[in-house]
């Protein structure tokens, strides 16, 4: 078994028998882990955050090689942000990004990228006065990007011809049709030039951009069109 040390943002956890908890994290070298703290529910002092959901720690855990749930020995709060707590809204946003990535990370893949995101945002909805809908766009833009998975925007998702104009969107193909390919997906709306250029500087962009407050309502449905349709994953879909 061998013995590793790493940063971790709890995602959820969950009773175990009558004394401990598995854990599910992401960690900032060794990907999502799910690990097993004996005794935690009844010896609380022995491990300082109690692995909080959406909590930052610092972990010690025992690599078990013959399973994918590891012995987590050791756990010291890093950041508590304790500001998630503040309203409903907060603890929903927070916990929709945990969420989400939860759904669309495998276990133990690095995923240092997603690492820094979903720490980055989760302390900026802690801090207060962020638009949570305008983080919460970024958020799942650049979670798209770095996973590989972001929605085809500049060039047709059918067809592969380039679109300059008079685009549709379309969640069932992956991202925008041209005219030609309409008749896949006929419902297809267009896409603005506005939304377009938004979704580009959220992709773009490791700090969250300004989004005209207008564009917002649009920007979000038409991201929870295409989680619904490829991640099945709704967008308004709380973590546990």
């Amino acid at each position: 078994m061998g013995l590793h040390t790493a940063d971790a943002i709890v995602l959820r956890r969950y009773p175990y028998r009558e004394t401990s908890l598995i854990v599910t994290c992401l960690t900032d070298g060794y990907g999502k882990l799910k690990g097993l703290v004996k005794g935690l529910r009844v010896q609380r002092s022995r491990h300082r955050s109690g692995m909080d959901a959406l909590t930052m720690n610092r972990i010690v855990f025992y690599d078990t090689r013959t399973s994918q749930l590891h012995l987590i020995s050791q756990c010291d709060l890093l950041e508590a942000l304790a500001g998630l707590a503040r309203d409903l809204d907060t603890m929903q946003a927070a916990a929709r990004c945990a969420g989400l990535v939860d759904h669309v990370i495998p276990l133990e893949e690095p995923q240092p990228g997603v690492f820094a995101l979903l720490k980055d945002t989760l302390e900026r909805l802690a801090l207060g006065g962020a638009d949570h809908a305008a983080l919460q766009a970024h958020f799942i833009v650049r979670l798209l990007r770095l996973i590989g998975f972001r929605p085809q925007l500049d060039a047709c998702a059918a067809c592969g011809a380039a679109v300059h104009a008079a685009a549709h969107w379309s969640a069932r193909q992956g991202g925008l049709l041209c005219r030609a390919c309409l008749p896949d997906d006929p419902e297809a709306p267009e896409a603005s030039p506005e939304l377009l250029a938004a979704l580009e500087r959220l992709a773009e962009a490791e700090a969250p951009p300004p989004v005209s407050p207008s564009l917002l309502p649009l920007l979000h449905r038409r991201l929870e069109e295409f989680l619904q349709w490829h991640l099945e994953r709704p967008l308004t879909r709380a973590a546990v």
